[in-house]
């Protein structure tokens, strides 16, 4: 691109109609990487978009500016510490300063942050420290040092989440000397960010913060810990997180028992096991308990699953199958075992729409005699499920429906349920949009299977 992109932005910029500003951004990004850097004339149009442009405008030069380089920073700076300029240009000119890691555009997000004047102001200067990343650190760092007075504790609040969000292992020092901090927002924030780093000083930091007072501090400890399965077996993680499963906040014992689910210990599903199938604990723990079951997958774990639908509450009996219905790699263990369930006991069609989704999901192709029979219930959605089921199993119909049409060919169906789902899965099979949930059969499909 040539000069006369340039000339042509400055020819829009004097205008005096409403898209000028387009006009200019558009012959800005025209021009080379090399046209660009360190243009100074460049630079001013820019500076004229971010000041009189619309949102839209300042957004896309915003993406522009850093490519002018660094005598962008200067007028960026001055932008950002007039308190006479409007404030959403001083948004825009701190988030740009985020590109540029140089000690004293770090100098001035920092007082930014320190002065408070406004919070999406403070935010943005926060997010610009953070795209820095490690030449900020040390500007954080006095941050924290601060005196702990009232007034320093949005400053070391600001400084823990710039360090949490730079997540390099020169952050760790600096957390650490906060990880003990009055305020229980830093102290969360500490714990959440030092689980990222693998530092040998951490875990055992992280067992003492089980006990904090503040519920947030401890869910967060427990999240962290139950990532570190390279510790759990040293550290007896599964000792020091077993209390949290019955800790006074629900979210702190669902995050344990979900966390138990990572340390894919076998002691971790008994533990589990017996927070299910406890009368007292809630219905909320259980739904997490179920899942952390479900992610584990192994045949106790299944076990323990199974042993819950014959003990809990009706309303948790499709979570408990639906878990059953994803795990990973017994599938033919739990469709086995789902079967077994589906064939021995007076369910409700809810339970049985919820079987049939998960045997469809297992995969195995060995429970499709178990579907063709519950083809037979009365309940029209227990037969779209099934029939769902039946084709994820078998591309094309199987052999179990022709071998019943075969055998009854000449008389209808003895069972007049069953020859309606016959039918409608044969159906689906002839045109898969045929039958949906919302369209229940009609006359029409319910015809003999004569002749």
């Amino acid at each position: 691109m040539s000069s006369i992109d340039l000339d042509r932005a400055i020819l829009a910029a004097s205008g005096a109609n409403n898209q000028r500003w387009s006009i200019v951004i558009d012959c800005l990004q025209g021009l080379s990487v090399d046209r660009l850097h360190a243009n100074q004339t460049a630079l001013d149009l820019a500076l004229q978009v971010l000041s009189q442009g619309d949102f839209e405008q300042q957004w896309e030069i915003a993406k522009l500016i850093p490519k002018l380089g660094e005598i962008a920073i200067q007028p960026l700076l001055d932008s950002i510490n007039d308190p006479d300029i409007d404030l959403e240009d001083r948004w825009f000119a701190a988030r740009i300063l985020g590109a540029f890691p140089r000690a004293e555009v770090v100098t001035a997000l920092v007082a930014i942050i320190q002065a408070d004047e406004d919070p999406e102001l403070s935010a943005i200067a926060t997010a610009a420290l953070a795209k820095i990343g490690t030449p900020a650190i040390a500007a954080v760092t006095e941050l924290i040092l601060q005196s702990r007075t009232d007034e320093s504790i949005a400053n070391r609040r600001l400084a823990a989440t710039i360090l949490a969000q730079i997540r390099h292992s020169q952050t760790i020092e600096p957390l650490l000397q906060i990880i003990d901090d009055p305020d229980p927002q830093i102290r969360t924030i500490v714990v959440e960010a030092l689980s990222s780093f693998h530092d040998l000083r951490i875990p055992s930091l992280l067992l003492a913060k089980l006990t904090d007072p503040i519920a947030s501090v401890r869910k967060a400890a427990v999240v962290a810990l139950s990532c570190r399965e390279d510790v759990a077996s040293p550290l007896d993680l599964l000792y020091h997180l077993r209390p949290l499963l019955f800790d006074l906040d629900l979210t702190v014992c669902q995050a344990t028992a979900l966390g138990l689910a990572r340390l894919t210990a076998p002691e971790a599903v008994t533990v589990l096991a017996e927070v299910l199938s406890s009368s007292r604990t809630p219905d909320d723990l259980k739904r997490a308990t179920i899942l952390s079951l479900g992610w584990i997958g192994t045949r106790t774990a299944i076990d323990s699953l199974i042993a819950a639908l014959y003990t809990t509450t009706l309303d948790l009996l499709p979570e408990i199958i639906t878990a059953i219905g994803k795990t990973e790699p017994e599938q033919i263990y739990a469709s086995d075992r789902l079967v077994t369930y589906l064939n021995g006991n007076d369910l409700t069609p809810i339970v049985k729409q919820e079987i049939a989704a998960a045997l469809g999901n297992l995969g195995n192709k060995n429970t499709v005699p178990d579907l063709v029979k519950l083809l037979g219930d009365p309940d029209d959605r227990v037969k779209l499920h099934t029939i769902t089921a039946i084709s994820k199993l078998s591309p094309s119909v199987p052999h179990e429906i022709t071998q019943l049409i075969d055998r009854e060919r000449g008389r209808s169906l003895a069972d007049s349920e069953l020859q309606i789902g016959v039918r409608m899965c044969l159906d689906r099979y002839a045109d898969p949009d045929a039958i949906s949930s919302s369209s229940p059969p009609n006359s029409e499909r319910l015809d003999n299977l004569s002749g």
